[in-house]
């Protein structure tokens, strides 16, 4: 009998064998939702309400068969000049301004409406997916808003702005978490908080065990003394720090970056039986370059791995970005969907 895609989520998390393991995905390729919708659907003309643009998404992902998603974002790529910007990201704190400078967040009404927005999204994708809403941690939003260079030297510097600015960040997170944990529709959050280089955390394991992870335990709480599942979502390598993940609660790792050296058997090895791996499919190299029958192989060699037992959801490493030929997508999903 066919598993519907909650039964079959719930199944991984819970360490058994679904009907086939669940597929996971993120996609930002509009290519995808022309396939998908047609072209004149797929665009965004202005007068789409945002329920139809919803719809369109809850849509997109159960054609495609997609058991558990965290993020959409409408209109997606295509991968053009015109759906990009060359200006990068404003750097709003530096060494001179951080003692003094105070973020801003939004109020409770935005946060509410957020909240309830992202609810809607949850029960449009029923049955079909498992919507998990996201919410910022506490390191990235920080160090994004100074840059590497500027982070470095208030690191060294004045190291409490550095914690004030977590703490903060902290508190505004924790109450999202809350407001996630009192809503009978969340079964899943996404705590995103990107730490990692291809190579090692961005900072030293040490520091963040100390200053990182005690906050980010704060931020997990809520959603652990409601019963939800928690997501960790960080590209990169940071598997040396599974175990303190895993010590505060988090359910489930994403997303298994391969070409970062997120080897799936040796994390299935190594965690297997203590959180659910979420991803392994590399969306930077082979989804966008491979060819279709290299991508089937190598998501078979992954099912094989990552299915006995459970405690696997195949998906991207990150996102299906705008690059990615249709058909590799396809030979992807229809390897999954078929196994």
């Amino acid at each position: 009998m066919k598993w519907n895609s909650s039964a079959r989520v719930a199944a991984a998390f819970e360490h058994r064998e679904p009907d086939r393991v669940p597929l996971w995905g993120t996609i930002i390729n509009r290519h995808v939702y022309e396939y998908v919708l047609g072209a004149e659907r797929a665009e965004d003309a202005g007068e789409v309400s945002l329920d139809d643009k919803l719809a369109r998404h809850a849509e997109v992902y159960k054609t495609l068969g997609i058991d558990l998603t965290r993020a959409q974002i409408w209109p997606p790529s295509r991968a053009t000049p015109e759906d990009h910007s060359n200006v990068g990201p404003v750097h709003e704190v530096n060494s001179e301004n951080v003692a003094t400078w105070q973020p801003r967040f939004p109020s409770i009404a935005e946060r509410d409406a957020d909240v309830d927005l992202r609810c809607r999204q949850i029960l449009l994708n029923q049955p079909h997916t498992v919507f998990t809403p996201t919410v910022r941690g506490v390191f990235c939003s920080v160090f994004e808003r100074m840059g590497l260079e500027e982070f470095s030297y208030v690191c060294a510097d004045a190291p409490r702005q550095i914690e004030r600015l977590m703490d903060l960040q902290t508190e505004y997170a924790a109450d999202l978490t809350t407001r996630y944990a009192a809503r009978k529709e969340v079964t899943h959050v996404a705590i995103v908080d990107d730490m990692a280089w291809k190579s090692a955390p961005i900072c030293d394991p040490e520091w963040m065990r100390r200053f990182w992870i005690p906050r980010l335990a704060q931020v997990v709480r809520p959603l652990k003394a409601a019963g939800k599942r928690v997501i960790f979502h960080s590209d990169g390598k940071n598997d040396m720090l599974f175990p303190d993940l895993i010590g505060i609660g988090f359910d489930g790792v994403n997303p298994l970056e391969p070409i970062a050296g997120m080897d799936l058997a040796d994390l299935k090895r190594r965690f297997g039986k203590d959180v659910t791996l979420i991803g392994g499919v590399d969306c930077s190299q082979l989804l966008p370059f491979g060819t279709p029958q290299k991508i089937r192989d190598e998501v078979r060699r992954l099912l094989d791995i990552g299915a006995p037992g459970g405690g696997f959801i195949i998906g991207d490493s990150s996102s299906v970005a705008p690059n990615t030929p249709v058909k590799n997508l396809l030979a992807f999903y229809e390897t999954v969907l078929n196994s």
